[in-house]
């Protein structure tokens, strides 16, 4: 009996060491102890940063390479699938912020503004959004005193997709096939910002006239994610196919005035995002499917296995790769030191069982 029940513990303690390893936990230390965002290549190995501004190459093998100088006033941050162009605000050589791209081979190329484009407090504009080889950039150009959502091509420049009279748009991302661009078309009379995606130039409010925002879209432009209002009249996070039309992904809580957004989608259906709570303006990140609905990210990670030190919270989730098996955010521990973390799934892991 004492045998057989040596042997029971054994494969359980096999097992189970087996399922950690599948679902690994990295606690990263930023280079800069200040404001992030991350973006990650399809197959999660290659992941962009912008570090309180300043921009960022991150591999297992290399750790952080610093790119230089990007916008310190703001987030954007973008990757291609295959994880060899980078894109976001660059400091040019006219010394101003520029929409601009990283390279290997060349470094940075400044991408220019639409011949209407001014100069905004020293901007004329940010790259936010690259396809699968990076040929095709989008992002944001002044016009002062508004923004414009642009394309980049190396063939055609950058071409301006349009904005409401004397209000803005931003191209947020675009698919990596390149088919379907996403962000926001603001409301030419209250302001507002409403989701937006653009099809072959096509702008197509896709929700209505809603509030809210397109924020990540998926490989193929077949699924899109966002924040807009759900029955409640508060800002949710969202999903959204053209079969099946807006889904409201709701909050982790069950206070009706919390709010939510998605920031990203897999080719797979998994949607990363925030709970917020607006009053206390804390936040839980979660992940979602149809077929799990709403988690709570920190907690499902570690029933999968996970091994996330005693006392380091999940802040936030702010990157997925395309192919599902990785994700990336922020931690806090209990002394309030701060930085990223990633999570990557080998094996047969899931966090969708």
């Amino acid at each position: 009996m004492m045998k057989k029940l040596l042997v029971v513990v054994m494969w359980c303690a096999i097992l189970c060491l087996s399922a950690s390893a599948q679902v690994k936990f990295q606690q990263l230390q930023s280079p800069i102890q200040s404001w992030s965002n991350y973006a990650l290549s399809k197959n999660g190995k290659v992941m962009a940063a912008v570090i309180g501004g300043e921009i960022y190459r991150w591999t297992a093998a290399g750790g952080w390479v610093d790119l230089g100088l990007g916008d310190t006033m703001n987030e954007s941050i973008g990757i291609s699938a295959d994880g060899n162009t980078i894109v976001s605000g660059h400091v040019g050589p006219d010394g101003n912020t520029n929409p601009g791209m990283w390279q290997q081979a060349t470094g940075w190329v400044d991408l220019g503004h639409p011949a209407e484009g001014c100069l905004m407090g020293g901007n004329w504009g940010d790259a936010w959004g690259v396809n699968s080889d990076g040929s095709i950039v989008v992002g944001l150009s002044w016009y002062c005193p508004g923004a414009e959502g642009f394309e980049w091509t190396k063939q055609g420049g950058m071409v301006g997709l349009g904005y409401p009279a004397g209000a803005s748009s931003r191209a947020t991302t675009i698919s990596a096939d390149g088919s379907t661009i996403v962000g926001f078309y603001e409301d030419p009379v209250q302001g507002f910002r409403r989701p937006v995606r653009w099809i072959a130039g096509t702008t197509d409010l896709f929700l209505g006239d809603v509030s809210g925002e397109a924020i990540a879209v998926s490989s193929d432009g077949s699924q899109i994610v966002g924040q807009a209002p759900d029955s409640t009249g508060n800002g949710r996070a969202f999903y959204y196919t053209n079969a099946g039309g807006f889904v409201p992904l709701g909050v982790l809580s069950h206070n009706k005035i919390d709010q939510s957004v998605a920031v990203g989608v897999s080719d797979q259906g998994i949607v990363i995002g925030a709970s917020i709570n607006p009053i206390y303006w804390t936040s839980q990140p979660f992940i979602w499917s149809q077929k799990t609905g709403l988690r709570q990210l920190q907690a499902l990670l570690l029933r999968h296995g996970a091994v996330i030190p005693t006392g380091v919270t999940l802040t936030n989730v702010l990157a997925i790769s395309a192919d599902g098996r990785t994700l990336a955010g922020l931690w806090v521990d209990a002394s309030y030191n701060q930085g990223p973390w990633i999570v990557t799934l080998s094996g047969k892991a899931s966090l969708l069982k």
